[in-house]
């Protein structure tokens, strides 16, 4: 008869096999679509040790695990386990100071369930008697499994966006009390999308006018220029609405300063717009690949590539215009911009 010790870890087991297969499937990203819902998938997927992909090495962890735990090896699987959720907490601290990975997350949690499934109640509960005997790791993993969790979620709360939410070639984000955003907004607003940024109070009854008149399918730059009048009626809102969008204009102003950017107008390009598609654009041949004896190169407009127009940013040519509503700015007694 087989002693307690070595009896089969069958919850251990499961979560090994559950682990197993989710490396595994990481393994191939080229075969199968990517789970990943954060940035930090781009940056961790490819990760190597020694030359080997991190999911590799997961993939023979989680098999070593599971055949401990089938044979009932207490002891060795409960050293593995701890061993996986100490090398999970350097990975959970890394991604704390650089970019959660949900591809991460998700084989971190499994880790810290196959560790938790091979705790022996009489030695590593939280309490024996009337002592209290704390595990440390445990906790020290979970509080940062927990904060990289909240980040992973704070990444796909998207910002608020006025204007051309459809396309995110160019983002600005402004202040409507800034002389300079309001230049930005008439010359850019038609084909950009717009994030407004409180900078005082005023600036609130404004992105609400402003909103409504885009809504109303009023021209970016006359609706500017009418957010700013206050004899412009403000729409109402209910006390959730008005919560929940102060909360978005909070969440912009904290984008834009953990981009390390304190001043607005700050104007965000995305690539080139109105770039085709790499499938769509015409064939280039290479320095390499023209002959010595060819004819000079035909102009573009010959070759039938069409350059995008971005859209005139004369505005930045006025020295009054670049003034930064930010820092030590000077304001007019009601509190807007000069």
């Amino acid at each position: 008869m087989r002693s307690q010790s070595n009896t089969t870890l069958w919850g251990t087991f499961f979560f090994a096999l559950l682990g197993l297969v989710w490396c595994g499937y990481l393994s191939f990203p080229t075969a199968n679509p990517a789970p990943c819902v954060s940035s930090g998938c781009i940056l961790f997927r490819d990760f190597r040790i020694a030359g080997v992909s991190l999911w590799w090495v997961g993939g023979a962890y989680f098999f070593l695990l599971a055949i401990l735990s089938i044979r009932g090896n207490r002891y060795a699987a409960r050293t593995l386990a701890m061993l996986g959720l100490f090398v999970d907490v350097l990975l959970l601290i890394i991604m704390l100071f650089t970019v959660p990975c949900f591809d991460c997350l998700v084989a971190g949690a499994i880790i810290g369930l196959c560790y938790y499934t091979t705790l022996r109640p009489a030695q590593d509960s939280w309490f024996v008697g009337r002592e209290v005997t704390p595990s440390v790791l445990l906790p020290v993993w979970f509080g940062l499994f927990l904060g990289n969790s909240v980040l992973a979620v704070n990444e796909q709360i998207p910002l608020h966006a006025l204007g051309n939410t459809r396309t995110s070639e160019i983002r600005v984000f402004f202040s409507p009390s800034c002389k300079a955003c309001r230049e930005a907004v008439s010359a850019l607003g038609n084909t950009a999308a717009l994030y407004p940024v409180m900078e005082n109070e005023r600036d609130f009854d404004a992105i609400l006018r402003f909103s409504a008149l885009l809504k109303a399918d009023i021209p970016a730059h006359e609706a500017m220029l009418r957010s700013m009048n206050e004899n412009e009626p403000v729409p109402l809102l209910a006390l959730h609405e008005w919560g929940i969008l102060r909360l978005q204009l909070l969440r912009n102003r904290a984008h834009l300063l953990r981009q390390g950017f304190r001043a607005v107008p700050l104007i965000q390009i995305n690539g080139w717009p109105g770039e085709q598609p790499s499938s769509q654009r015409p064939a280039i041949p290479l320095a390499h690949e023209i002959p010595v004896s060819a004819s000079p190169p035909v102009p573009h407009e010959e070759q039938g590539l069409a350059v995008p127009e971005l859209p005139r940013l004369d505005f930045l040519a006025d020295p009054d215009a670049l003034e930064q509503c930010a820092g030590d700015r000077q304001r007019n007694r009601d509190g807007s911009c000069n």
